[in-house]
């Protein structure tokens, strides 16, 4: 016997900084009574706590790594009477360079919602509603950490270009849930979200990243993809129920990425009620969808449909596979009309059979005869077992009476190692299939005590590997467990004894991948100021199965990557001019044999940014010009800097008039009396030194007429006669001399009855026109301009006598 040895662990006591606690309440006794003041005087590591009330006010973090927070996050209450309602800005700004440690959390958001750029802040359990565009919005590559809020009725998408993480969230009753999002989308409930405007996508549109674990639910787009529409990231483990659109794919269209472990239901549209065009369909329920033309399940996808199982789906053409799809293992049963047209035909392996699921969903008839009302009620997916069901609502393995024709149906090429035993070494079609919810099998191949097995390896060793992973898991009751050997809910001492039970000789000494010790393909080396770059060499497994690696940054302040499939790694929120050491291994992904670590090396990242943005100075595009009489317009050439540019026009006649930074070239000053105004502009970026460019050249604008305003006459309209005949009179006149700054003054006599004896736009204050015969009393008046445009009021209106 081996002996069981504890070591007890002593925990040294560790010193740690805590930051300063600020308190904030509008109407009470606290720090400070708004946020921004609390916020200008907070330092890195400092918690601003907010108590209830309603903050107008806009909040910018300026970089700040701060928490600011409610009294209590974790409080509905407090969290829906803690509001921050900006209407004329955003209500939260996070742009300057803040990362995860820049934390919003505890608040209701509302007014203009919150805006993200080349950020990744911290966004967690708010309330984000009823803002007039989007909820959260992101620009230039932003990546916001946005987990447990509530984001709802928001006019636009409740998350817009926002490239960061998104877990555990509610995003509800928006026009539009998540729009090009790059990150994981994971463990969400996206419902009832409206995309009537562009049309396509009611809960997720252009998402590139991971999609996991969600629950998209009655989801409406007036064209295409009720649920999804384009979004090429891989769906995995969602329940998709109830979306609809009018024209194709009531739940994802056009979405090519895997679509895997997706229980899909309910939903509706003209053409492919369930999916339409997508081309990696495997292991997904697909139940329930109806069409309105074809393709109650699916239509036009015109890839792999494998391992799935397909039910109960309604169209008036085909309820099954609509369009040309390679369909192999899956299990039909009664859809509507045909399993098969338009070019899609029965493959390898697909069956026809009566799924046998613990509770069969259904449409409802809503008590009309009426197809339009009727609504699905879904059921339990999980396949009847002789062998043991899992049951979610009991939280355990159950025994029915009959054994599903679904078990151990899948494409025998398909992993089903993640499957608990009893199975035939075969994945189950289905949602279930290929996870550790798969209803188990009559079958007695295998062993149950094998806890990583290899679909390679027919010989079921259980040895000190299959003890490891055991023992990481003593006494745990999470369920379902593959440690968990009599399946009763728990990890003791009888699974022990079925460990022991089926030990088996163990096979020769593992070795490490190779090389070992690890190299380095490409040393570590900066490629920014917060961020270093490296890549360890391709490492070969020596027992058949991938490689992982793990790069360790062995100098305090950088960050250790974990094990990750790929050999390229950066370290990212990187001090500034610091050194940083870092050394690589790898491991076989089936055994984790390790390889000795890589030789250290060493990289520095850049100085701090001491260099304003390009050009320097500033220049104009568009030289300020009088866009009315009342305004004057501008435009900045675009600057460029690493960090992102801000502008500031500044008016050095009136510093009332400047803009402040803004993020927009453009500006307009407006409202203006008339007067003398000189511009110039400048440009910064968004490091924290917020380095700046010179002044701009200055140009200077006049607003103010001529004088005397409104124009006078020195010598009225008269009536001469030049001695031709009885056509030869002549209107003559004369303005009283105008005065401008400007220097430059232009005059315009018009005749108010007869337009061509107007005289246009002339330097001369003195007119004469042929007006023809005597006495018609044509009548004139006179104004001014100077040489930018600004003219008096017209003088008085006299006739020629």
């Amino acid at each position: 016997m081996k002996k069981l040895v504890l070591t007890l662990i002593c925990l040294l006591p560790i010193l740690t900084s805590q930051g300063a606690t600020i308190t904030v309440d509008d109407d009470g006794p606290a720090d400070f009574s708004n946020i921004p003041d609390a916020m200008n005087a907070s330092g890195r590591g400092d918690a601003i706590i907010v108590r209830v009330g309603t903050y107008n006010r806009k909040i910018s973090f300026n970089s700040k790594a701060v928490t600011l927070t409610s009294e209590n996050p974790d409080d509905p209450n407090i969290v829906r009477a803690t509001i921050i309602a900006v209407d004329v800005d955003y209500s939260v700004s996070f742009d300057f360079a803040e990362g995860s440690d820049s934390v919003l959390t505890g608040f209701t958001i509302t007014g203009r919602g919150i805006h993200c750029y080349g950020t990744s802040p911290t966004i967690s359990k708010n309330i984000i509603a009823d803002c007039s565009n989007y909820g959260i919005y992101g620009e230039n590559s932003a990546a916001p950490i946005i987990s447990d809020n509530t984001i709802s009725s928001n006019r636009l998408q409740g998350i817009y270009f926002c490239h960061g993480p998104i877990t555990n969230n509610i995003i509800t009753a928006n026009q539009g849930g998540i729009a090009y999002s790059d990150g994981a989308i994971i463990d969400n409930v996206i419902s009832d979200n409206l995309e009537t405007d562009f049309g396509r996508g009611g809960g997720l549109s252009f998402c590139r990243g991971l999609i996991a674990g969600n629950v998209i639910a009655y989801n409406y787009a007036i064209y295409k993809g009720g649920a999804c529409y384009e979004c090429p990231g891989d769906f995995v483990g969602n329940i998709i129920v109830g979306n609809s659109s009018n024209i194709a794919g009531g739940a994802l269209c056009n979405c090519r990425g895997r679509i895997i472990n997706n229980i899909i239901t309910g939903n509706s549209s003209d053409s492919g009620g369930g999916l339409f065009g997508c081309t990696q369909v495997y292991n997904n329920t697909i139940a329930g969808n109806k069409a309105n033309i074809n393709g109650g399940a699916l239509s036009q996808c015109p890839g792999y449909v494998n391992s799935n199982i397909i039910v109960f789906n309604r169209a008036a053409s085909v309820g099954g596979i609509d369009g040309a799809s390679i369909s192999s293992y899956n299990a039909f049963w009664s859809n509507e009309g045909a399993n098969f047209a338009g070019g899609a035909t029965a493959g390898a392996g697909d069956i026809v059979c009566d799924p046998l699921f613990a509770a069969d969903g259904y449409w409802d008839p809503n008590g009309t005869p009426e197809e339009t009302d009727d609504f699905w009620v879904d059921g339990d997916f999980h396949l009847k077992s002789q062998a043991g069901r899992w049951s979610p609502a009991d939280q355990e393995w159950i025994a029915d009476a009959l054994t599903s024709l679904c078990i151990d149906r899948g494409d025998p090429d398909l992993d089903w190692t993640k499957e608990l035993w009893p199975h035939g070494r075969h994945a189950n079609v289905g949602a279930y299939g290929r996870t550790a919810q798969a209803s188990m099998s009559l079958s007695e191949t295998g062993n149950v005590a094998n806890l990583n097995p290899d679909v390679n390896d027919a010989n079921d060793w259980v040895d000190n590997s299959d003890l490891a992973l055991f023992t990481e898991k003593w006494l745990s009751n999470e369920v379902p467990s593959r440690e968990d050997f009599d399946r009763n809910g728990v990890v003791d001492f009888a699974d022990f004894a079925i460990l022991i039970g089926n030990w088996l000789p163990e096979p020769p000494t593992p070795m490490p991948p190779v090389p070992d010790p690890m190299t380095w393909t490409v040393e570590p080396h900066a490629t920014s100021r917060t961020t270093i770059a490296m890549s360890a060499a391709v490492a070969v497994s020596t027992n058949d199965s991938a490689v992982e690696y793990y790069f360790d940054c062995t100098t305090g302040g950088g960050h250790d990557s974990g094990w990750q499939d790929s050999g390229d790694y950066t370290d990212t929120a990187l001090t500034a001019n610091t050194t940083y050491s870092y050394m690589v291994k790898a491991r076989n992904k089936a055994n984790l044999v390790e390889t000795a670590y890589s030789p250290s090396r060493s990289a520095a990242t850049s100085p701090e940014d001491s260099t304003p943005p390009s050009p320097d100075p500033a220049t104009w595009v568009i030289e300020p010009y009088a866009s009315s009489a009342s305004s004057i317009q501008m435009a900045a050439t675009t600057a460029s800097d690493q960090s992102g540019v801000e502008y500031s026009f500044d008016c050095t006649s009136n510093p009332a008039y400047s803009s402040g930074w803004q993020d927009n070239p453009v500006y307009e000053a407006v409202s203006l009396p008339k007067g003398l105004y000189s511009f110039v502009v400048r440009a910064r970026d968004k490091s924290p030194n917020r380095n700046v460019t010179a002044d701009s050249i200055a140009v200077t604008l006049d607003l103010s007429a001529p004088t005397p305003d409104p124009m006078q006459w020195q010598l009225p309209p008269d009536e001469v006669y030049h001695g031709g005949g009885s056509f030869d009179y002549w209107a003559e006149m004369t303005a009283a001399e105008a005065a401008d700054p400007s220097g430059g003054v232009q005059y315009y006599f018009q005749c108010k009855t007869e337009s061509g004896f107007s005289s246009g736009w002339q330097d001369s204050r003195s007119f004469q026109v042929q007006l023809g015969r005597s006495g018609q009393g044509h009548r004139f008046r006179v104004k001014a301009r100077d040489i930018y445009g600004n003219e008096t009021a017209f003088s008085e209106e006299l006739a020629a006598r």
